[in-house]
Order: C-alpha cells, then structure tokens, then sequence
C-alpha cells in the first residue's frame, strides 16, 4: 500500500575517533548495531511510531553494551555474539532431514533444500532465543504449547514434488517470493500452530511436510506413496510432544525394495509402529532401530503410524478399510541407475559402454569389408592365386 510507510531505527555506538596501538600488536573492536523496525503504518501515526523506534533500538544497544562489558571483565570474548549465532543455529538443525544424491537430470539434492530451509529459517524469528523479546511475542510456554499441539500438520502430498518450492533464488525478489510460497503452504495445510512457535516450529513443519508426514487424531502417519521411495531419505528428531524425538529412515535394499527404519532420539514414555494398513502387531519403538516394510494398500493408505496409545494402534487396523495390502513391489532397475549414476545403463560409466559399442561396430566393419573383399575379387586374381607353379 503505498500510503503506509515502515520506521526503520538503527542505532550504533559512538567509537573513539583514534585508535592507539601497542607495537607489534592487535586490537579487536567490537561494533555493534542494533536495528528495530516497525509495522508498515499510516502517515498520521509517523512521528509517534518514530520516538518508539528510537526509544526501543537504544534500550536495545544499552543492554548489548552492559551485556559485552560484562561478558569482557569474565572472560574477554569480542566474538561473543557471533558463537550464540551458531549455538541458535546449531540448535535448530537439531532437526532436519536427509536425501541420498540424485545425478539425475533436473533432480533435488540436498544444497538445493537446505539453501530454501536456511532461507526461510532465516527470515523467521527465533523467539525462545530472543533476549530482548517484547510483550506481543509468546512466551515459552505458549511455544511449547504450540509445538507440541501439531494437530493437522502437514495435510498434503510431500513438498519434494512440489516445484514452485525449489525455485531457484538468486534475487532478492525471487528470495521473498520463495518464503512467501514456503509459509502460506504451511499455513494452508494445517501447520498454523507450529509457525506460531517461531523458527523451531516452522522447521518442524517443513521437515514434516518433506515425508509427507502428518498429525492425526493421537497418531502421526508417514502418506508418502511407495512408488516414490526410490531414493533414500533420513527424518532427524520429529517432535512428538515436548520430550519425544523419532527419527525415520527410509532405505532402499540390495533387491531394490525400500524398508522404513524407525528409532527414538528420546522419549518419556512408551511408543509403538506399525506399517501400512496395521495388520501386524503394534512394534514398541526404543533408540534401536526398529525396520517396517513398506506395503502397498488398495485404496492408497499411509505406509507407517506411530503412536503412544497402543490400545488405539491396536483398533487403528478397523478403522483403515482396506481392500488388499501387499508389500510394495521393488523399484526397476533402469530408475534405480538413473539416480544413482546419472544414466539408464547400470554402475559403469557411459564412456565404457560408448567405447564398447565403438569396438563392435568397427569389428563387424572390418568382417564385413573382408566378404566383400572375397566376394567382389576378379576371377582372374583368384586363379593366380591358388595355381601351382
């Protein structure tokens, strides 16, 4: 709307104009800013939302300040900061997700999806890491209220198919555009409560919506369809409640059939699996792997329910109305090849079966020239050739 406008307040400590430096020494400065912006508002409310900025941006630098200073009479760090960057990040990729690299033309490997999660990651705030987080952000209560209350997410086909997802963002409009589409998808498809928590919750969300994974009634079920489980892919810490983490592997065997390893990161109570359609006896999960096959159900059911209740595991099966539930057929070789190696014709190099090629053709070439040369000689030759002397 170009009749609203964004205050933007930076702020900056004032530095000594000169320096002094012992000889053959260094010196660190560490400078600091702090930078708050508001709500895109009306004209009107200008001057007021300008003295709020201000006010909030150098409230913000003076406790930054305190807080190197104090930080430096401890134990002098001027990199402080930067290590609790990484220590957020590093907390937050506590969950993530793998996939095993594709050389298949136009595939999606694994910088592609982490350069989009990192984008989007950072364009989210962190709340529970924010120490100067104001009255209208959720405390850390409501973010674990939020992230252990997932109900509903994520309520579609899994994000790898989706290609307006991995669009390439080499611009910063494009970049925008990326995140935009990445949250309004979450959004729509049932994952609110987890983009309420902040950056851990969307994260969540995003890893979720990679399998296909989805929060169900006191169960979480895994939707993605067997024909796709052509690649392997690993789902690092899930959250099931605050005090639960599973982690699911999906791989494909020696006779090209995928299997579903199943194992808790840690857990405050049991868990139990069980694999498509239910009919097998609920499996109690612990931190050892616990390995499902995959199977195929008429109609199109999940392929893996976990669950705490093992009594609604148990009546899980009667309320799944299948027609036919078989383990899924394997994956044919030539796709198997042509992501793993980048071509149709198995785990040589397209140069051996060129070379290989090439010798034969010029083999037949040379039998060929050597009939006709017997065939097309004069008779005269052949005489001389074979008359005694």
């Amino acid at each position: 709307d170009p009749n609203n406008v964004i205050v933007v307040s930076v702020v900056k400590p004032q530095i000594n104009r000169i320096v002094q430096l012992k000889k053959r020494g260094t010196i660190s400065i560490v400078f600091p800013i702090a930078v708050h912006y508001s709500q895109p508002i009306k004209r009107d409310k200008l001057t007021e939302t300008v003295q709020d900025m201000e006010n909030k941006a150098i409230q913000a630098m003076s406790k930054v300040l305190q807080k190197l200073q104090n930080k430096s009479e401890q134990q002098p760090n001027p990199h402080a900061f930067h290590q609790e960057h990484i220590n957020v990040w590093s907390d937050l990729w506590a969950t993530g997700f793998s996939i095993s690299t594709s050389k298949a033309e136009g595939s999606l490997n694994g910088d592609r999806i982490n350069a989009s999660m990192y984008a989007v990651l950072s364009q989210t705030r962190s709340y529970e890491y924010e120490e100067y987080a104001s009255l209208k952000s959720p405390s850390k209560q409501e973010i674990a209220k939020a992230l252990t209350y997932a109900e509903g997410c994520y309520d579609s086909y899994y994000t790898l198919q989706a290609e307006n997802l991995w669009l390439n963002a080499d611009t910063l409009e494009k970049l925008n555009n990326l995140v935009s589409s990445w949250m309004v998808t979450l959004e729509k498809q049932g994952c609110h409560n987890l983009i309420r928590a902040g950056a851990s919750g969307v994260i969540q969300a995003m890893v979720l919506s990679f399998g296909s994974f989805r929060f169900s009634n006191q169960h979480l079920e895994c939707n993605m369809h067997p024909k796709y489980l052509h690649r392997d892919f690993h789902f690092r810490r899930l959250n099931y409640g605050n005090k639960t983490h599973v982690n699911v592997t999906i791989t494909v065997t020696e006779d090209n059939k995928a299997v579903i390893n199943v194992a808790l990161d840690r857990s405050d109570r049991s868990y139990y699996a069980c694999d498509g359609g239910c009919l097998d006896e609920p499996v109690l999960l612990t931190q050892s792997r616990r390995q499902f096959p995959v199977k195929l159900t008429e109609p199109v059911t999940a392929i893996l329910y976990i669950t705490e209740d093992k009594q609604h595991m148990e009546e899980l099966h009667k309320a799944i109305h299948v027609k036919e539930v078989v383990e899924a057929p394997a994956h044919e070789q030539h796709l198997l090849a042509l992501h793993r190696h980048g071509h149709q014709l198995g785990g040589l190099p397209t140069l051996f079966w060129v070379s290989v090629c090439a010798i034969i053709i010029v083999f037949h070439a040379f039998l060929c020239k050597l009939i006709i040369k017997e065939y097309c000689e004069p008779s005269e030759k052949l005489r001389y050739r074979y008359n005694k002397p």
